[in-house]
């Protein structure tokens, strides 16, 4: 009897993840590349051990999934297969340590969070790989630490899992290394665990998952640090205390969250914390709250934080959450509204967010004429640009004067025309730059039209002449969008200049 509703429960959370597949997918297609997905894929283009931004793993993805299907949204296929294969180890992880009732509730709540859903679970972002490293992580490591002995033979072959995950874990983000603080966290605070600290096998796993991560060392060595500098200046303490920051960041991880399940997720952890003596709740405790705390804090002092930043430790209590609900004895009536109502503010959401991007409605009846921002404009395809008068003749180079807009560019006008980036934040871009090739050349330099007059003192000193601009309007259906300026640029004179040191090179 207990066999058969267990495999009922199975089959209940495939349906939940294959449900949840087809709507990323159906979310996936119909809305454009976003200006970070852009740009992933545009820097990508060249294999590198590592990139300034992040890691390498979510680039390395892109680049091979970019062969194979090319430049476009079916790119993201595979970090929505991956996603699938998150939800299912998610799904045996809480049900190992709290049962499958609680597994299904986790499970859910876990998919229909905008922030899972969309970003994490669909978009080609480090989030995706990040976390599917962190589940076969937690999943080993709870084997370990709840059905394990030392001397069982399998000991070494799960802690080897550990290692590969961390060091997966590690090519995909640099906030990997709370996670893996928190685990060694656990490992000192349980009584019942500290028998590893005396096993040779959590050792070799740290050495495998440092030889993973070996490339992003590598890279950075070679290049003056510059991608540990970048992220490392987020945390820079500041002049005095910002709170505003600190609770537009709490503000927004709420909302990435949905408040109906950012609640249950915040009295979940508190109820986990009252009860940390079971050591499954502190297993989760201590995953969760080095990347919540440290991330929500740090913008008191820091640099303005992201909410995403956030997410990785907020995925760990989503079992806490199903723990919880199970344990309360709340209806099954109660958790089939609770999911509906999820359910269609989540569908609600993505039609909007769909529909806005298509057409720049229903938000434009509300923004129209009040200076707001468009935050769908990312999502607007530029390839339109071999439409304009200028690219009659396609240039020897174009130059954009900002990183975001030179993915835009890159995609809509395909690998043959090399992009530069002149701008003292160039970020990847800086890493690609081989100026010093084309001088002499004519290029064509883009900006938004708005800010001609500043992309124009910028460029002078880089050509023998510049010139008149013409304009360029990407449109959506019933207004106009994005307005460029384009201006021909003739004889480059010396290389681009770049904040970073050592920026050449893989």
């Amino acid at each position: 009897m207990g066999w058969a509703a267990d495999t009922e429960r199975n089959r209940l959370a495939l349906a939940i993840l294959v449900g949840f597949f087809i709507a990323r997918l159906v979310f996936a297609f119909a809305l454009g590349l976003g200006v970070d997905e852009s740009y992933t894929l545009a820097i990508s283009r060249r294999l590198s051990l590592s990139y300034f931004d992040h890691p390498p793993l979510h680039q390395w993805i892109a680049h091979f999934a970019a062969l194979a299907i090319g430049e476009n949204v079916a790119t993201r296929l595979p970090f929505i297969a991956m996603f699938f294969a998150t939800g299912w180890i998610y799904y045996r992880l809480t049900c190992e340590l709290f049962g499958p009732q609680a597994a299904l509730v986790g499970l859910f709540a876990l998919n229909v969070s905008p922030f899972f859903f969309a970003s994490a679970g669909s978009w080609i972002v480090p989030d995706g790989p990040l976390l599917f490293a962190l589940a076969m992580t937690a999943l080993a490591a709870a084997r370990l630490f709840f059905t394990k002995s030392p001397d069982d033979p399998s000991a070494w072959r799960l802690w080897l899992i550990v290692g590969v995950g961390l060091g997966l874990a590690g090519l995909s983000k640099y906030s990997a290394a709370l996670s893996a603080g928190g685990l060694a966290a656990f490992v000192l605070l349980a009584p019942a665990q500290r028998h590893w600290l005396k096993h040779p096998a959590p050792y070799v796993a740290a050495i495998v998952a440092f030889v993973m991560i070996a490339p992003v060392i590598f890279w950075n060595a070679r290049h003056g640090l510059a991608s540990f500098e970048f992220q490392g200046a987020r945390g820079v303490p500041g002049e005095e205390p910002r709170p505003a920051q600190f609770f537009t960041m709490a503000l927004g991880e709420i909302a990435f969250l949905s408040p109906w399940i950012f609640a249950p997720l915040v009295a979940a952890l508190a109820i986990a914390f009252r009860h940390r003596r079971d050591e499954r709740r502190m297993f989760l405790i201590c995953l969760s709250l080095p990347p919540i705390v440290i991330f929500t804090v740090t913008p008191l002092w820091g640099a303005r934080g992201l909410p995403h930043w956030a997410m990785p430790g907020w995925f760990f209590t989503f079992a806490l959450m199903g723990a919880w609900i199970t344990e309360s004895g709340i209806s099954n009536v109660t958790l089939r509204r609770w999911a509906l109502f999820s359910s269609t503010f989540l569908a609600a959401i993505v039609g909007v967010v769909a529909l806005q991007a298509s057409t720049g409605q229903p938000l434009g009846m509300l923004t129209s004429g009040h200076g707001v921002a468009d935050p769908t404009l990312e999502a607007v395809d530029w390839r339109d640009l071999n439409r304009a008068a200028l690219f009659g003749k396609a240039p020897s180079f174009i130059v954009s004067t900002k990183w975001s807009d030179a993915g835009k560019i890159a995609l809509a006008l395909g690998p043959k025309i090399p992009v530069f980036v002149l701008s003292n934040d160039p970020r990847g871009w800086a890493f690609l730059d081989e100026s010093e090739k084309f001088i002499g050349r004519d290029g064509l330099i883009l900006s938004r039209a708005a800010e001609l007059e500043s992309t124009l003192g910028a460029a002078n000193p880089y050509f023998a002449a510049l010139g008149q601009p013409q304009f360029y309007t990407l449109g959506l259906p019933g207004r106009a969008a994005i307005q460029l300026a384009l201006i021909p640029a003739n004889g480059l004179t010396r290389r681009f200049p770049s904040p970073y040191p050592n920026a050449t090179g893989w």
